[in-house]
């Protein structure tokens, strides 16, 4: 099992990644139209809508780093809302730390998209971000394109899994929707995050999201080698592995209260260093 951090160090992450980086935008939050994931535990917000491209503004990079898009590896433009763009720009922000390496690429799907006559989606506000993956300028890779590396051998896939499952421990902290590819095969060449739900603020768990209850799950086995079933329940051995990982890292309280689901996403989110 990993060793624990040290209460200074997780204090000083926490420090780091609160909402002092978070910045404002109009809150929405209703079902995104890729389902509701088992997520009738949050409050019914507004949903999302169609904005035309030119309300959002462009970017062709992220916290300095240029986006390419994943389809054709070329560096391309994007574009956004302004505040959810902001909160991308905090979280990318914190990743020197975390991640132990500043990011010099990023390769994604893409963010804002013309919904057409369904205009359901965070994309279609300019208000999600699809990430296949980052490369720091050490030249390490954390690829979500859980796709094409599940088929490698047992050590590539146990690392290539631990690296994702914490960039989405980071990812989790900041928003309340983030989609791995647990959700469903169309998410398994990319994890999706918008701000649909927790708005500005940082994500709380709701115990009956099995988006979030199997983050918690995958977190647990796969960060901190407590292995629980990835059933999305919030079940007694949920609680049990869960309950291990905090006790190894220090962290007093349940999950289920605020700062406690913080401490735990933040120290989840620190790279292993070899």
């Amino acid at each position: 099992m990993p060793a624990s951090l040290s209460r200074r160090r997780l204090l000083g992450l926490s420090a780091g990644l609160g909402v002092g980086a978070l910045t404002g935008c109009s809150v929405g939050g209703g079902l995104p139209g890729i389902g509701n994931g088992g997520e009738g535990d949050f409050p019914a917000r507004e949903r999302a809508t169609c904005v035309p491209r030119n309300s959002l503004t462009s970017h062709r990079t992220l916290a300095g780093a240029p986006l390419v898009y994943e389809v054709n590896q070329r560096r391309s433009t994007f574009w956004f809302d302004d505040g959810f763009f902001g909160q991308l720009e905090g979280w990318a922000g914190t990743l020197g730390d975390t991640l132990g390496g500043t990011v010099d690429r990023w390769a994604t799907y893409g963010s804002w998209t013309n919904g057409g006559s369904a205009c359901d989606s965070w994309h279609n506000s300019g208000r999600a971000f699809d990430l296949a993956s980052l490369r720091l300028e050490n030249g390490t890779e954390i690829s979500c394109r859980y796709d094409q590396w599940r088929s490698d051998g047992a050590a590539a896939v146990a690392l290539a899994r631990r690296r994702y499952w914490t960039l989405a421990a980071g990812l989790h902290l900041r928003f309340a929707y983030v989609l791995t590819y647990l959700y469903n095969d169309a998410h398994a060449n990319h994890i999706h995050v918008d701000n649909g739900r927790s708005g500005t603020d940082l994500s709380q768990l709701r115990t009956r999201s099995a988006v979030q209850v199997q983050a918690i799950q995958a977190i647990t086995t796969y960060r901190w080698d407590s292995p629980v079933e990835l059933n999305g329940q919030w079940n007694s051995a949920t609680r049990r592995a869960s309950r291990q990982v905090l006790d190894q890292l220090g962290i007093p309280g349940d999950l289920t209260d605020p700062d406690t689901w913080h401490a735990f996403l933040t120290a989840s989110a620190v790279l292993d260093q070899p």
